[in-house]
């Protein structure tokens, strides 16, 4: 009597053609899974060289301004390393700086405009730097004497322009997290944003990039107005103008619309 060419579960061997057809799909796949692996690593966009120096908290000292928003301008020779010593300031976590900064200002009194001792953990990358107050209102070390040099930088002249770009959060983009941007990141940013860490347009150019910190036409913060255009491709109508070392765009989130293809 001839063996069965269909599978019995109490049979102790597979039949003949089971095996043989069994062996002409698997072989294919243990041939193609590595190179369906290797063709994504080599085609994958690398993800940016942005740095987040996680446990290693630093002390900086500068010329804490709050509007329009929580900046610290290292004094000379504080970040030589850093790709920019005008350090854009978010909280732990997903919050922004200024909650934690105003807690700190009970106690060690007002700090706007003030020469300031914070420790923080630093984010960089792309030309920009940003501090982490890691151990929140505690990372206001201490205000000290204002150095003879000090001096209030005045906002440069409003220019009125049109912006093609994407809204990301900075905090998240410029270090801690890979992938930052896109749809891929876009729950995430809009937590950030929704917590105070300032929304940031990023422009693209044969040039480079250029980010632009986003406030209200009056100057206000505009971060949950503009929470479903994060992470997505906009026009920003506004005027644009630079303080404390960053660009600044002051728009009224009714005017962002999304790009067209």
């Amino acid at each position: 009597m001839s063996k069965p060419n269909y599978y019995i579960g109490w049979l102790e061997e597979l039949p003949e053609r089971n095996r043989k057809a069994i062996r002409r799909l698997l072989i294919p796949i243990f041939v193609l899974l590595p190179l369906i692996a290797l063709a994504v690593v080599y085609f994958a966009e690398p993800f940016n060289d942005h740095q987040f120096d996680f446990g290693n908290v630093q002390s900086f000292t500068g010329t804490y301004h709050e509007m329009p928003f929580p900046v610290l301008v290292l004094d000379e020779g504080q970040g030589p390393d850093l790709p920019d010593d005008h350090l854009l300031l978010v909280g732990y976590g997903k919050n922004g700086a200024k909650g934690f900064l105003q807690q700190a200002a009970k106690d060690k009194g007002p700090l706007d405009g003030k020469h300031i001792r914070l420790a923080g953990t630093l984010i960089y990358g792309d030309g920009r730097a940003l501090l982490e107050l890691t151990d929140q209102e505690k990372s206001v070390l201490e205000v000290l004497p204002a150095p003879s040099s000090s001096s209030i930088a005045p906002a440069s002249a409003a220019n009125p322009v049109t912006l093609a770009g994407e809204i990301l959060d900075p905090k998240c983009w410029f270090g801690v997290m890979k992938p930052a941007e896109g749809k891929v990141h876009k729950s995430c940013a809009i937590r950030c944003i929704s917590g105070g860490i300032p929304p940031v347009l990023r422009v693209s150019s044969d040039e480079g990039n250029r980010y632009y910190v986003l406030k209200g036409a009056a100057g206000e913060d505009v971060n949950d107005q503009i929470l479903k255009f994060v992470g997505e491709q906009v026009l920003v109508q506004g005027e644009v103008y630079q303080q404390n070392g960053w660009w600044v765009i002051q728009t009224a989130p009714s005017t962002i619309t999304y790009q067209t293809k």
